[in-house]
């Protein structure tokens, strides 16, 4: 269909119109700076932050090291460069310049930094271009990689992990880090902390200096003389964590007050004044404006990642903890609905401007398109169990609405009792065709806490964080990165006794013998699951390695001093293990690619014993030729029963790879009693393992991606969303606690869902999804003619924001390979 006669989505109108406004209202300030963030270009590397770093780290080494970090976020606080741009009205950034900025951090992986500017060099002029100016090159080279070689976390890891383990992880060279082979994959190595929310209402309601003050009185309270080592060092780090969060608004406030000497306009004037004031007050004392309750939040988000990168940072349930502040102005006339939605804007807008950057390419691969993950969690429950849907909860809905923006990530919680009210606004905004916001399923997610040792009342309050991830503030304790692993070279190594052709034949799973011995099913069965158990075996040897090591790297006065767990037991959420008493510990195994299995393994047990229409010997030598000159038996395999379309037997399977994984995990308890929580949450990981995944028996040629999340195969689901989605909840072993966060990815043409009718489809899909007891989903609504036109003409759709996986990005950052990957997944019919 040509898009001059299709349906169009609000986005995809406004880029046919030139307009930059899709939905709504947004004032010329909030469509000034969006247009001047977007004409800036490529992200930018900010360097700043890790050239003060090393040098508090070069004068700190015999000191504690949650000390050495506090006392480097006070020289970031003391010496850093303060801008204030042209419109802002809420300011603070590691930058000088209007346009997307990543912050490096050398203590992560500064061994391997100069490696990573050669890639981005290689990339000047193309999709996923990062800047990296001559001088910033020169200070990697001359300043950072020099001190942080042999001190950086990421080479440590590499030389930790034992030798077999390694290998799985990186290759045949022991020596090269840069090398994934991503069949074991690690993300320690990628950031310091897994996804994580911290407990903003407590900026905003104590302020630092509430927090100083009960670090102080816990201080002049200690008396055991082993606080002196496990205690002190941590609490004299969150007071010198808040002094560092003082210094930098003051100087905030200095800058702003210095601009309004000289600004002639007088309404800038005015707001240059408002902004001194308000950094004056926060976030050093608590809050007391809706104005300085977003201006706090930001400046504990900020000063977050000057502290650490977890690649998400959840923004936890505004719509709850900014309420009071929104209620309060907008009873006292201090604040209007347009002026609270301009705020909102201007917040959004710096989240915006955020941008995650992985100085290894295979990571990079992984999270393509600068992945975000700014979640904003609304609607949901109560504590106490009542819909949570407020005034505020529409206010941000709305705000997110007009601009082409990818953060911030829209999340809402969905339950049985969410107001239809409230679910039709937000499938409208849904139908906007940005693939925000995502939807979580309280009726999923709250048994599963219930289920890990939550109270009711903490259950009923979580918060997302991630893709599809979440957290309990102030009770979950787990910090250290993950690992997973590819079931693609589970499937792989099934068949090709324990090699993987990509990697020149080297045996990477266990040797379970010829495919033609096999005389049942039960044959392929044990062989894949015994697979399967080696990869998760490297993926957890991996994790202890990373729990173990991940303490002496790392540490987080900011974030701790948040928790409640971590400041009652004055602890750093880095310690050692991450075991804090009383703490959740839901470190995770993470898994890519379910659908290519369950279809794989149907494949074979179709063709080749339930009908016999293929010996080993054809469908082997088909696979190894990757199928070139065996159409007709792809072809076959292609139209064998696949998973997500209500077929009980195939749905079965998927069951069964739960169960299997599900037991492993308690089989490797961890030393606190807790297993590991199984998810299957890919972020783009599901194209680079496909890259090194030869062809597979469901008919998927070699180095093609995988399926993602636990979604059906690209196209294979052709009996509409609702049989997708129960084939989904079949396949689903929720009767373990330690069944986790699955992502859930569904396109649909604007025309499947146009007008009231069709919000009332996909009203009814939501629904359905959240009765079935899923735990995420979200949608793309775009036609497949826009995506097609985008890659011809990137330009006229460079602000085209498109659902990746858990997060969304702009199509024209993406790879030609992760774009033909989107437009591959089935477009369902509502």
């Amino acid at each position: 269909m040509a898009l001059s006669t299709a349906t169009l989505s609000a986005q995809e109108h406004a880029i046919q119109q030139g307009t930059k406004v899709l939905h709504g209202a947004a004032s010329d300030r909030v469509v000034r700076i969006f247009e001047g963030m977007r004409a800036y270009g490529p992200p930018r590397v900010a360097l700043e932050r890790s050239v003060l770093f090393t040098e508090t780290f070069k004068a700190t080494e015999s000191q504690p090291l949650v000390l050495r970090w506090a006392k480097a976020l006070k020289h970031y606080a003391e010496r850093s460069t303060v801008a204030i741009l042209d419109d802002e009205l809420i300011v603070g950034r590691p930058n000088t310049w209007l346009g997307r900025w990543a912050i490096v951090y050398a203590e992560l992986d500064g061994a391997i930094m100069p490696d990573g500017v050669k890639e981005f060099k290689k990339n000047k002029g193309k999709i996923g271009e990062v800047v990296v100016m001559e001088d910033d090159e020169r200070i990697i080279d001359e300043v950072l990689t020099p001190y942080w070689t042999g001190r950086d976390y990421a080479s440590n890891f590499h030389d930790a992990i034992p030798e077999e383990t390694r290998f799985m992880m990186y290759g045949p060279n022991p020596k090269d880090i840069l090398t994934m082979t991503c069949v074991v994959v690690a993300t320690s190595n990628q950031r310091h902390s897994q996804n994580w929310t911290p407990d903003w209402n407590k900026l905003l309601t104590l302020g630092c200096k509430g927090i100083r003050e009960q670090a102080k009185a816990r201080l002049a309270a200690l008396d055991h003389p082993r606080d002196a080592i496990h205690k002190e060092p941590f609490l004299e780090a969150v007071i010198i964590t808040c002094d560092a969060m003082k210094i930098w608004s003051e100087r905030y406030a200095a800058a702003a007050k210095e601009r309004a000497a000289t600004e002639p306009n007088p309404k800038r004037k005015a707001e240059l004044l408002t902004i001194a004031d308000i950094c004056t007050q926060v976030p050093e004392n608590p809050a007391r404006t809706f104005h300085e309750a977003l201006q706090s939040q930001w400046w504990g988000q900020m000063f977050n990642r000057i502290e650490q990168t977890s690649c998400a940072m959840g923004q936890g349930r505004m719509d709850q903890y900014l309420l009071p502040y929104y209620q309060k102005d907008l009873a006292e006339g201090r604040l209007t609905k347009e002026a609270a939605q301009e705020l909102l804007q201007c917040l959004w807008l710096q989240m915006s401007q955020v941008t995650e950057i992985k100085m290894n390419p295979v990571a990079a691969a992984g999270t393509e398109g600068f992945s975000q993950f700014v979640d904003v969690c609304l609607g949901g429950l109560t504590p106490d169990g009542q819909d949570a849907t407020t005034d505020l909860s529409y206010a941000i809905l709305e705000s997110v609405r007009p601009l082409q923006i990818t953060a911030p990530d829209v999340c809402v919680r969905i339950h049985a009792n969410t107001p239809e009210k409230f679910l039709h606004a937000v499938v409208d905004a849904i139908k906007d065709g940005k693939g925000y916001p995502k939807l979580l399923n309280d009726e999923m997610v709250i048994p599963f806490y219930l289920a890990n040792g939550a109270s009711r009342k903490e259950a009923n309050d979580w918060n997302i964080s991630g893709c599809c991830e979440n957290r309990l503030i102030n009770r979950e304790t787990n910090v250290t990165a993950n690992g997973g692993f590819n079931y693609g070279s589970a499937v792989e190594t099934t068949f090709r006794n324990g090699r993987l052709k990509v990697w020149k034949d080297l045996k990477f799973g266990l040797e379970t013998g010829d495919p033609r011995a096999w005389t049942s099913f039960d044959d392929v069965w044990k062989a894949f699951a015994a697979q399967v158990e080696h990869l998760v075996r490297h993926a957890l040897t991996q994790q202890y390695v990373a729990l173990k090591m991940a303490g002496n790297y790392f540490a987080s006065p900011q974030t701790s001093m948040l928790h409640d767990l971590a400041m009652e037991h004055c602890r750093d959420l880095h310690s050692h293990g991450d075991y804090i008493p009383g703490g959740l510990d839901h470190s995770c195994l993470d898994t890519v690619g379910k659908g290519t299995a369950v279809d794989s393994l149907a494949a074979v047990k179709h063709l080749i014993f339930d009908t016999k229409q293929l010996t080993w010997d054809q469908l082997l030598q088909a696979i190894e030729s990757n199928w070139e000159g065996n159409e007709a038996i792809r072809q076959m395999c292609l139209n064998a029963p696949k998973y997500g379309n209500g077929v009980d037997w195939v749905d079965r399977i998927s069951l069964a790879i739960d169960h299997l994984l599900l037991e492993l995990l308690r089989k490797y308890p961890k030393p606190n009693g807790q297993c590991f929580i199984l998810r299957c949450i890919p972020i783009t990981f599901h194209v680079p393992l496909g890259k090194v995944t030869w062809a597979t028996p469901n008919g998927r040629p070699a180095h093609e991606y995988l399926s993602e999340g636990i979604s059906a195969s690209h196209g294979m689901d052709l009996k509409g969303p609702t049989v997708a989605l129960t084939s989904m909840a079949h396949g689903r072993d929720t009767s373990y606690r330690e069944k986790g966060g699955e992502l859930i990815n569904m396109k649909f043409a604007p025309g499947n869902v146009a007008g009231e009718e069709g919000t009332r489809r996909l009203m009814q899909i939501v629904r359905t999804w959240s009765n079935l007891k899923l735990w995420h989903v979200q949608f793309n609504i775009l036609n497949r003619e826009t995506l097609l036109a985008a890659q011809k003409d990137p330009e006229k759709y460079r602000d085209l924001v498109v659902r990746i996986a858990g997060y969304s990005a702009y199509f024209v950052d993406l790879s030609p390979s992760q774009q033909a990957e989107i437009i591959a997944r089935t477009e369902e019919a509502a």
